[in-house]
């Protein structure tokens, strides 16, 4: 006699992956009672036995009186006789409120009926069953508020519908008010150029002609009249930098009996994770993370029920990853015209931001002259340090740095007059 075995496994919750099974061929987890096969769209199925069936039901909240509503031999007769179904049988089947709301629409029993012996309601079903006469009747007659709405729909999909998609570009909107003798207003952002930068007063777009701007200073030049309604928006292209780590599997292959994996693999490649962005295969099947093995230090996965032998396989999946580091990079230019010392070229606020680092470039007709700057600031006193200073014909100017007014300056000095400014700022906030 040939004894028969099926693909087997004790572990509970286990499933085989597509790959591990054959068309025809089963495999059986009797710790959950459950028989599983490929189908021909290869995909994984499963057959329950009785008592994962009794589970489900009541899971499910269905009791034995509405079990038997759905299957008992009276059911089956008027379901194969074309007779109509009176409110008592319908209330078995839906619930009572359901109902009757359909009945403000016009929906009645037999059309009930029918929708859920076909099982499958197309578009024009579900405008019938959700239409606006639907959701009337439902909150006069059940009491649905808006509150209850929002329960039914995923609080999920509610919260990320109404979460902020980012701030990488934005308008930043800044209104002062003339007084016939002020000219220079303060803004909240430095724009990139005069071109990004939407000047109006009382509702009239200005010419770039009719005003300056340098660093978050904007010079009118005159003065807007007591009254004046002023507003400036600043047009913001910020960058943020991703870290991206690659979809990585580690293949262990003991010689004797182990329970802790970690360090190379057979192919010489170190194990290293993120808690929560792993999965480890015992021979090709899939084991349950805190049931079968725990992962929760980066370096190491340790087998929990039973270890693995020679022979076995063990792989680690470490999963992909796309993660935003912190901080932004800001762009500032100005036109220096004198050679004025400490001439303000850009600002960040000190309440939002604690360190910096620019890349400074100078432009004077054919000279060229770059360095990069560090500086962190206590609140009152800016600390710096510049560094990695070259030019191609002679020094262009000095970089130096202050607060004043709750904003960090970064100031130029230059050599030459007509020096052109340009810097790229990286900042992380306080």
């Amino acid at each position: 006699m040939t004894t028969l075995l099926l693909k087997k496994s004790s572990v509970v919750g286990k499933i085989p992956l597509v790959g591990d099974l054959e068309y025809g061929e089963l495999a059986l987890n009797y710790a959950d009672g459950k028989l599983y096969y490929k189908t021909s769209s290869n995909t994984i199925e499963t057959f329950l036995d009785s008592a994962n069936i009794v589970s489900l039901i009541q899971a499910n909240s269905v009791d034995s009186g509405e079990v038997i509503n759905l299957i008992d031999s009276d059911y089956i007769q008027l379901r194969q006789a074309d007779i109509f179904r009176d409110s008592a049988f319908i209330t078995n089947i839906v619930d009572a409120d359901y109902v009757n709301s359909l009945g403000v629409v016009g929906t009645d029993s037999a059309a009930v009926l029918q929708l859920i012996s076909d099982n499958s309601v197309d578009s024009a079903e579900v405008i019938n069953l959700i239409d606006s006469d639907y959701i009337n009747a439902r909150v006069g007659e059940v009491g649905i508020d808006s509150a209850a709405v929002t329960a039914i729909i995923d609080s999920d999909y509610v919260q990320a519908r109404s979460a902020p998609i980012g701030t990488a570009n934005m308008v930043v909107l800044n209104t002062f008010s003339g007084d016939s003798s002020t000219t220079d207003f303060t803004l909240t952002k430095a724009p990139t150029t005069e071109q990004h930068a939407i000047v109006t007063v009382n509702g009239v777009l200005q010419q770039v002609d009719d005003y300056s701007l340098l660093g978050n200073t904007l010079t009118f030049g005159t003065a807007p009249v007591t009254g004046d309604d002023i507003e400036v928006r600043t047009l913001r292209f910020q960058n943020g930098t991703v870290e991206l780590r690659d979809y990585k599997q580690y293949v262990y292959q003991p010689s004797t009996a182990t329970t802790v994996f970690s360090g190379s693999d057979i192919n010489g490649d170190i194990l290293t994770y993120d808690e929560g962005k792993v999965e480890v295969y015992l021979n090709g099947v899939q084991l349950v993370k805190d049931l079968d093995f725990t992962a929760n230090n980066d370096t190491s996965v340790t087998l929990l029920s039973t270890g693995a032998d020679s022979g076995d396989t063990i792989t680690v999946t470490s999963l992909s990853k796309a993660s935003f580091l912190e901080g932004e990079i800001d762009s500032a230019q100005a036109a220096l015209t004198s050679t004025a010392t400490n001439q303000v070229v850009d600002t960040m606020s000190t309440a939002n931001h604690r360190t910096a680092k620019y890349i400074v470039q100078m432009t004077q007709n054919s000279r060229y002259h770059s360095q990069e700057v560090l500086l962190v600031h206590d609140g009152t006193t800016v600390h710096m340090t510049t560094y990695a200073e070259i030019y191609t014909e002679s020094d262009l100017g000095s970089v130096d740095a202050d607060i004043s007014g709750g904003n960090v300056r970064l100031l130029v000095s230059p050599n030459y007059a007509n020096t052109d400014i340009r810097t790229k700022r990286i900042d992380l906030g306080v």
